[in-house]
């Protein structure tokens, strides 16, 4: 199958030649974003997906903690998960009681088929090779195992206005569909079954100009905090984000399940 001609993998009329970051993350933006978002849908697929197994997931990973919601959720649901998360800015916000070991996506301190499953959510873009970071979420889950990829999917307002700045910061677009067809080839190739369904995740933006103004600067800060245009970005991202009020604000994204077949 050519994942690149999947609905949810987007156009390819404007697929990368190559990967286009490591983007960068302003923690404290993501944690402004972060409170705007609506994730119930996320996490109930998450966790439907975990437990849709021939048996309960004991051993779980969250590559890239994020704020800890997911975490949570998922060591309630399941009873432990452990996060893996490079950043020492991010580790310190995380939640109190969560187990967390410090490392990076792209070699996870975790031994070969040692976990029932591995999550990763919004992280391949901030990876510095999104391939090994795959290959490493394929590498650390057993037989019967799960890897679940979340990333951006089509027509989602966010990413849009990440282009928009990174277009005036003169640097190429992202293309989270180009990562999503990235990982399901590589899981595919180590022995996964592969299935990719939709999210609908809503970012809480009033019809004002002045919050879109206010969500276009977190939006902004959130992948160019220091940079001498950021100004120039928010004024060009807020009128969209302005119009797209009207109907909802969208984070969408697609959930990518791949579990290991017995050997």
């Amino acid at each position: 199958m050519s994942w690149r001609a999947h609905p949810l993998c987007a156009s390819a009329v404007v697929w990368p030649a190559r990967f286009w970051g490591p983007e960068p993350l302003d923690p404290t933006a993501w944690r402004e974003l972060a409170a705007r978002l609506d994730p119930a849908d996320e996490i109930a697929a998450l966790l439907a997906a975990l437990a849709g197994r021939d048996r309960e997931p004991r051993v779980i990973l969250d590559v890239g903690g994020g704020t800890g919601l997911l975490t949570r959720a998922i060591a309630a649901r399941f009873g432990a998960c452990t996060v893996i998360e490079p950043a020492v800015a991010q580790l310190r916000a995380l939640p109190a009681g969560l187990a967390i070991v410090r490392g990076r996506a792209e070699a996870l301190p975790i031994g070969d088929r040692a976990v029932d499953a591995a999550v990763a959510t919004w992280v391949l873009q901030y990876t510095a090779d999104p391939a090994a970071a795959v290959a490493e979420l394929a590498r650390v889950v057993g037989d019967g195992g799960t890897v679940a990829i979340v990333q951006a999917a089509p027509a989602n307002d966010l990413v849009a206005a990440y282009n928009t700045a990174a277009a005036i910061a003169g640097m190429p677009p992202a293309h989270h569909g180009w990562l999503l067809a990235l990982a399901a080839e590589v899981l595919a190739d180590a022995g996964f079954a592969v299935a990719l369904t939709p999210l609908a995740i809503g970012v809480a933006c009033a019809p004002s100009i002045a919050d879109a103004a206010a969500l276009a600067d977190t939006i902004a800060r959130l992948h160019f905090a220091d940079h001498p245009a950021l100004a120039a970005m928010i004024a060009a991202i807020t009128p969209a984000l302005h119009a797209a009020a009207a109907r909802g604000v969208r984070d969408d994204g697609v959930l990518l399940t791949a579990r290991l077949r017995k050997r």
